[in-house]
C-alpha cells in the first residue's frame, strides 16, 4: 500500500474502560456487575462523556463460568472482581465431576450476561458479541495455576480429562445460551485468556494443550477465537508465538505495547500482512499512568501510521484505561486520536 492510500484509510478506535467507569462515576462495583441495567446505563454515560466510538460491554469476564459452579468471587468498592484462586473449586481431581448439570439460568453473574445481552439489543439495534473464558484461563482459575502447571506435566490423562469436562459441560452450553439471547445461532464467541502469555506459558504448552482444548471447543461450538495476550519478546523466534497465536485467532494480529516496543510494530504488521490478517495494537494501561499527554500522544501517532500501511484493517485499542486517569488528560489523549483520523 502506497502513501496515497494509507491516508484514505481509516481505523478502528476500541476500549476497556469499565474499571475507569467505576471509578469515574462513583458506582459500587458489586452492585453494578450484577445489575445489568445499572452496567449499561454506567458504560452509555461514559461512552457519551468521552465521546466514544461505541459503547463498552466489557465486564469481568474470567468469573462468571467459575461463579456458575460455585467458586467463591472476591469484590472490591471500585475494581472488578476476581476469582478467588486461594480456594479453587477443583481441589481434588476427583472434583471435575462435580463440573455438570450447570444451572446457568439461576446464577446470579450469567443472568447479569443474558440480561445485558437483552439490553444491549434493545437500546443499540446492534449485535453483541457473545464472551466466555476460555478453557485454560478457566482451567487456572478453577484448578489453580500452579496445580495446572504441575498437572500438565505430571498427569496428562487428567489435563485431557479436565479439558474436555471444562468444554463439555461448561464453555460449551454457555456459549449456546448466550447466542440463543443475541438472537444469532451462528455468533462469533470470543474467549478471553490472560493467562495465555509468555512466560506464563511456553509454545510447548500452547502446542500440546491450549491448542487442543480450543480446537476441540471449536468442534463443539462453531465459530469462536480466543484474546490472548503477548509475550512474543521473550522468546528466541518470536513468530513461532504469532503463528500459534493465528490458530486460535484466524482474523487478527495482536501486537501488545511491551511486545512492540521490543520487536517493532514492523514485526507486527509485516505478519499480518504475509498472513492477510487484521491488525490491533493494543495500549497498556501503565503506559498512559506513567507518561505525560506528549509522550503519549507521540506513541499514538506512530501506531496509527504503521497500522494504516497494513492491507487489513487495523484497530487501535487501549487495553484497560487506569482507574484513577485524571479524565482531562483522558480526553485529551482521545481528542488527539479523533483529530489525527479526521487528518487521515
Amino acid at each position: 500500500m502506497n502513501l496515497k492510500e494509507s491516508l484514505k484509510k481509516q481505523f478502528i478506535f476500541d476500549t476497556q474502560i469499565t474499571t475507569h467507569a467505576l471509578h469515574l462515576t462513583g458506582r459500587y462495583a458489586a452492585a453494578v456487575v450484577n445489575n445489568a441495567a445499572e452496567f449499561f446505563a454506567m458504560q452509555e454515560y461514559v461512552y457519551s462523556f468521552y465521546r466514544l466510538d461505541k459503547i463498552c460491554t466489557v465486564y469481568d469476564v474470567y468469573n462468571i463460568e467459575a461463579a456458575a459452579l460455585g467458586q467463591k468471587i472476591i469484590y472490591f468498592k471500585n475494581e472488578l472482581p476476581s476469582v478467588d484462586v486461594s480456594t479453587p473449586f477443583i481441589k481434588e481431581k476427583s472434583d471435575i465431576y462435580k463440573i455438570k448439570n450447570v444451572d446457568f439460568k439461576n446464577n446470579n453473574r450469567c443472568r447479569f450476561v443474558l440480561e445485558l445481552i437483552d439490553i444491549y439489543r434493545d437500546k443499540t439495534g446492534g449485535n453483541y458479541k457473545p464472551r466466555f473464558c476460555a478453557p485454560f484461563s478457566l482451567a487456572a482459575n478453577i484448578r489453580g495455576y500452579g496445580n495446572l502447571i504441575n498437572d500438565i506435566y505430571e498427569d496428562k490423562k487428567f489435563i485431557k480429562e479436565l479439558f474436555s469436562v471444562i468444554n463439555y459441560e461448561l464453555l460449551s452450553p454457555w456459549i449456546s445460551m448466550q447466542r440463543e439471547n443475541t438472537g444469532n445461532a451462528a455468533a462469533i464467541a470470543s474467549g478471553a485468556d490472560a493467562w495465555v502469555s509468555i512466560p506464563n506459558v511456553n509454545l510447548e504448552i500452547i502446542e500440546n494443550v491450549i491448542i487442543p482444548s480450543y480446537e476441540e471447543l471449536k468442534g463443539l461450538s462453531g465459530d469462536i477465537y480466543l484474546s490472548l495476550l503477548g509475550g512474543a519478546r521473550h522468546l528466541k523466534h518470536p513468530e513461532k508465538y504469532l503463528e500459534m497465536q493465528k490458530i486460535m485467532n484466524p482474523f487478527l494480529v495482536k501486537g501488545t505495547g511491551f511486545d512492540i516496543d521490543a520487536l517493532g510494530a514492523d514485526f507486527f504488521s509485516e505478519f499480518a500482512d504475509k498472513n492477510k490478517m487484521d491488525l490491533l495494537f493494543g495500549i497498556e494501561a501503565s503506559f498512559l499512568a506513567e507518561n505525560d499527554i506528549e509522550n503519549i500522544n507521540k506513541k499514538i501517532s506512530d501506531y496509527i501510521k504503521a497500522g494504516l500501511a497494513v492491507n487489513g484493517s487495523f484497530t487501535l485499542y487501549f487495553n484497560d484505561i487506569p482507574a484513577d486517569i485524571d479524565p482531562e488528560k483522558l480526553k485529551a489523549i482521545f481528542n488527539h486520536i479523533r483529530n489525527t483520523r479526521s487528518f487521515n
